[in-house]
């Protein structure tokens, strides 16, 4: 690998820091929807704790990033196999760690969020249009002086974002390390610019 002058290591730009990548998941109407039937249910089970958007940001530790996949098709010419580019899939599984807290709202919100989209004691699954939300994921860029980023940030819109599956990880009695549930949610496709009133809404 050739040495690069220092002129031009100076002259690169800054490097991404991650604290400077924020999420927020769009409230309606998915999230509203189950927690109320949370809390609904918790008045007969007692057990009606939930956290909103804001709360899952916050407590969120880590989280991945969309990407994009293009499509290939095979064909042979000359006896040598050529693979052309196809449709490009900007669809896939955003991931996200996220802290419980000691009332076990985080679980009871994701819990009632999968069971509004499919109810295991009376068979019932919802639509779509209740249980799919949107996912912003912001980059504010470090010369930003306001608070909101506006056009000199990245923002990307997950759109079709449902969660399909959390899990909690081996839990040790006598560690004092905090209990994190980790989230898989479906993304249909993601863009950088929003591309309908409910997605100006977040």
């Amino acid at each position: 690998m050739a040495l690069k002058s220092l002129s031009e290591i100076r002259g690169l730009n800054d490097p991404l820091k991650q604290f400077q990548v924020t999420f927020t998941i769009s409230d309606l109407p998915a999230l509203k929807l189950a927690l109320a039937q949370q809390k609904l249910t918790g008045i007969i089970s007692g057990n009606g704790d939930t956290v909103d958007a804001k709360t899952l940001e916050l407590r969120c530790t880590s989280f991945s990033y969309p990407g994009t996949k293009i499509g290939q098709s095979s064909t042979t010419i000359g006896g040598f196999r050529r693979k052309l580019a196809t449709i490009q899939n900007k669809s896939g599984e955003w991931t996200c760690n996220i802290t419980e807290d000691q009332n076990g709202g985080v679980l009871n919100t994701i819990q009632a969020w999968c069971d509004l989209i499919h109810n295991p004691f009376n068979g019932v699954r919802a639509p779509s249009s209740v249980y799919v939300s949107t996912c912003v994921v912001r980059i504010q860029r470090a010369t930003d002086k306001h608070s909101e980023y506006g056009d000199r940030g990245r923002t990307l819109w997950l759109k079709g974002f449902y969660p399909i599956k959390y899990s909690v990880g081996e839990i040790n009695t006598s560690d004092s390390t905090a209990v994190n549930v980790s989230v898989t949610f479906n993304y249909d496709w993601w863009s950088e610019t929003p591309t309908s009133l409910s997605a100006l809404g977040v």
